[in-house]
């Protein structure tokens, strides 16, 4: 195991704090704004660095970010552990979901226990349905893709693998859909898990990218045939449009790098 280090060692502590909230706030922001959150980018950095609220702005938008960057801190916490669990899946569920009522039909921290489905424009330009893999295959499925988890994080990765390895992980989660909601979520944080392990500033999914993101993972599962029968993660496609989503996630990583950046750059001044 190489002991590259995590992309914020070489900063002094002040400066390495900033970045980190930096970078908190750009993957906060934007990872529930794509989920429909209406809070800007200055709203969340000033919930998260003020503790305070935003008049007019829901309850709910205020507790999705409050939720993802605690989820966040886990993720960090993550990359000291041995192995990743399902206990850490179920965890890291139950912080990104911060409202939740009691309902054995959508539970928080568990697996789902009911089909789920979305709606797409197909080839016919007419609405359809995706049914994704069944409650019962979860376990299997998820068993493997933590397997694949674990094994990437074996591993310090370069540049181009390590894209490689996040679009891998994050497509076949979101492919699987275990959890009743928070899946998109779930897959941008867990998905970065070898990204930072390699050393490099998280992969951020641009909310302004929100269209074609969306449209590269419904292209993709549209080439799985029976994707509610999905069992075995060997069955997954390595296409075009795994492609695609490859090189989209390769143009995800310009804000934080430049945050990154800027970071390196005040160090540097401070030393001279």
């Amino acid at each position: 195991m190489s002991d590259k280090k995590y992309f914020y060692d070489h900063l002094d502590p002040d400066i390495k704090n900033i970045l980190l909230a930096q970078v908190r706030n750009v993957w906060t922001h934007h990872s529930t704004s794509l989920e429909g959150n209406s809070l800007t980018l200055g709203e969340t950095d000033f919930i998260l660095e003020e503790g305070l609220t935003i008049q007019g702005k829901p309850l709910k938008d205020h507790n999705e970010v409050y939720g993802h960057a605690k989820a966040i801190e886990r993720i960090y916490q993550l990359l000291n552990s041995p192995e990743i669990t399902p206990h850490d899946l179920f965890k890291l569920h139950e912080t990104v979901l911060t409202e939740h009522v009691i309902d054995i039909d959508q539970p928080v921290g568990k697996w789902k226990s009911q089909s789920n489905f979305t709606t797409y424009v197909n080839k016919e330009n007419k609405q359809a349905w995706r049914e994704y893999p069944s409650p019962q295959s979860i376990d299997g499925l998820m068993l493997q893709w933590l397997k694949n988890l674990n094994l990437s994080l074996a591993t310090v990765w370069q540049q181009a693998e390590a894209v490689k390895m996040y679009a891998e992980l994050h497509l076949s989660f979101v492919t699987i859909h275990p959890f009743f909601d928070g899946n998109g979520r779930m897959a941008r944080l867990l998905a970065n898990l070898p990204v930072l392990k390699s050393g490099f500033p998280p992969i951020v999914v641009s909310q302004e990218d929100r269209y074609q993101y969306k449209l590269c993972l419904s292209d993709y599962q549209n080439t799985i045939l029976d994707l509610e029968a999905l069992s075995d993660l060997t069955q997954l496609p390595d296409n075009a449009e795994k492609q695609h989503f490859v090189e989209l996630c390769n143009g995800y990583w310009s804000e934080t790098v430049e945050l990154l950046n800027n970071a390196t750059a005040m160090q540097n001044k401070r030393k001279k």
